[in-house]
């Protein structure tokens, strides 16, 4: 039976090899002028989350009941999630492009992730230890785990680099981890392709005219 938690996230939009990149990249077509929302709804964002590992479906499930019955709650919680988003692409727009981050930015992600440790406890287990989320469940929780992503990436002395993808209007981010260091697209199946197709229409076009 299908649910409002349905259908899954699509797996083609995790390109960016970090959560917190897969995060920024829920605002589809980034460079353009007008980019597109799409998280549009608090269940929007419990299915990205429970795609990228972080939520579990039972958790998924407690929030999508929870939202129906406190909607004021669960949108302001979104409005939180998209905020907490857009310092993560400010953060990994800059690093793509050399320059060094907003301070007012860094400090906004160091908010996020003080109350996402404040948040969690340090559990003990047969082979050593594991942080758990403590208490009750939280509507921020999403926003919480991409941006304690988003912080072990930033400061990783041996991270690979961040790009921005070149194709026309994406705008999407993700980790370089070829082995030249020269990937180009988010996606060759999608951005590639679509590159490709641009690059051979042309030269059709001026081959015809000559």
């Amino acid at each position: 039976m299908a649910t409002k938690l349905d259908p899954p996230w699509p797996p083609s939009s995790f390109t960016g090899g970090r959560l917190a990149l897969d995060f920024a990249n829920t605002l589809d077509w980034r460079a353009r002028k007008n980019p597109v929302e799409v998280l549009t709804e608090f269940r929007h964002l419990l299915r990205f989350g429970l795609a990228a590992g972080a939520l579990t479906a039972a958790e998924a499930r407690a929030l999508m009941a929870w939202s129906e019955r406190h909607g004021p709650l669960a949108a302001r919680a979104l409005e939180r999630a998209r905020a907490v988003r857009e310092t993560i692409a400010a953060l990994a727009t800059a690093l793509a492009e050399g320059a060094a981050p907003d301070p007012a930015e860094v400090r906004r992600l160091e908010d996020t992730c003080r109350r996402a440790w404040n948040a969690r406890r340090l559990v003990g287990t047969a082979t050593g230890a594991r942080w758990e989320w403590a208490g009750a469940l939280d509507p921020d929780r999403v926003a919480a785990v991409a941006a304690l992503d988003a912080e072990v990436l930033l400061v990783a002395a041996d991270r690979a680099p961040i790009r921005i993808c070149e194709g026309e209007g994406c705008g999407w981010f993700f980790l370089d981890t070829s082995r030249n260091r020269r990937r180009r697209w988010c996606s060759m199946e999608s951005c590639g392709n679509r590159a490709k197709a641009r690059r051979f229409y042309h030269r059709s076009r001026t081959g015809r005219r000559r």
